[in-house]
């Protein structure tokens, strides 16, 4: 028996379940195959940009475990950068909270999602997209893969391998719980912890999440990496659990959003901020989309893959690209000449003005720099 829907998405995390809730809302008849059972742990440090806590609305208060309106970023070994939001900058929480909470608002909007459900094979038939689930078959008009970027969908219809950077990061308790204070009132950036990327520092309910993120594809240098910025931030007596490590995208292709009848979501296609590494308000907003184009092009044509690809290079691939570019200019220069180019005049007032681009920053902040070293 074939089974048929309107949509099928691969993958529950945040882009297939946003995807999902979004198609549901629209009045498709969707479901997502998820490989996992809810709830489950995911490597991710965690941190909700203010842009991601704009998509998600009020109701995602429910699973943060802290919201903060500063950012501490040091740059070399005398400058710190500290940008205050009008509002909060960063929200903290944990992907197993994250996912069970878009997964839940999936189903209410009346998405069907099975968890365990692997799926063993995808075939795009020109008219409709065939996928196999054990000993089940089922089709839709269209297919969404969200499943990360170590999903199988890609290979299963032909498209090409990710460029992968990485991230990894441990969880550090204290033993007293009012250790964590000094931690609780911002997010710390380190922009000398790692070669190439940075280190971040993220205050959760009962724990600092203490990582780095950089170019590199994943190895083990990453976890050495983490070990030193602990020593450096004095944390090295702390109980330690981890390390947890994972690949992250570190590029996105216009032709990797779409094949077919197959749309791209989410890290699956390579969607992450180039700088931060920062992927779930991507996800968020590139599901949507997605769901968006599979609707518009109900009742049959090839218009989603175009109406997708058309709207993401217009409402995300620019914001990336911009982000790629500073980048890229930002470890060519390295700590030390960056430390210096901020002490040039008009250098604070105009990286103020960039900041809220980034999606971790609100607007109306304020910036300010301080060249006695970053605090301890």
């Amino acid at each position: 028996m074939n089974e048929r829907f309107d949509l099928i998405v691969v993958g529950a995390g945040p882009a297939g379940s946003s995807c999902a809730e979004r198609a549901a809302e629209l009045g498709l008849r969707v479901a997502v195959f998820e490989k996992a059972v809810f709830p489950r742990s995911k490597p991710c440090a965690g941190g909700l940009s203010s842009r991601t806590l704009g998509l998600l609305g009020p109701s995602v208060n429910s699973i943060i475990h802290h919201k903060l309106r500063t950012s501490e970023i040091s740059i070399g070994r005398r400058v710190t950068v500290t940008w205050t939001g009008r509002d909060t900058s960063v929200a903290t929480t944990s992907r197993k909270e994250l996912d069970q909470y878009l997964a839940e608002r999936a189903i209410r909007a009346g998405a069907r999602v099975e968890f365990g459900a692997a799926v063993d094979s995808v075939t795009d038939l020109g008219d409709r997209v065939e996928i196999v689930v054990g000993s089940r078959t089922l089709s839709a008009p269209h297919l969404v893969a969200a499943d990360g970027v170590r999903g199988s969908i890609r290979g299963m219809v032909g498209m090409p391998t990710l460029r992968l950077s990485a991230a990894a990061y441990a969880r550090v308790f204290p033993d007293r719980s009012s250790d964590l204070e000094p931690f609780l009132d911002r997010v710390m950036i380190d922009g000398d912890a790692c070669r190439g990327g940075y280190g971040w520092i993220f205050p959760k309910r009962d724990h600092l999440n203490i990582g780095v993120c950089g170019t590199a594809p994943l190895g083990p240098d990453y976890i050495r990496d983490v070990d030193r910025f602990i020593e450096k931030r004095g944390l090295s007596s702390w109980r330690m659990e981890g390390h947890f490590a994972r690949p992250t995208p570190a590029e996105v292709k216009q032709t990797g959003l779409a094949k077919g009848r197959i749309l791209v979501v989410g890290d699956a296609a390579g969607l992450a901020d180039p700088i931060t590494g920062e992927g779930i308000s991507y996800s968020i907003a590139s599901g949507r989309l997605a769901a968006e184009a599979a609707s518009e092009a109900e009742g049959g044509g090839w218009e989603a893959s175009t109406v997708y690809r058309r709207r993401a290079a217009r409402e995300i691939v620019p914001v990336l690209n911009q982000t790629r570019r500073l980048g890229r200019f930002v470890r060519a220069l390295g700590p030390g000449p960056m430390s210096l180019g901020l002490r040039i005049p008009g250098a604070a007032a105009k990286l103020e003005s960039w900041m809220p681009r980034l999606g971790y920053a609100s607007e109306g902040g304020v910036l300010s720099i301080d060249t006695k070293g970053p605090r301890r």
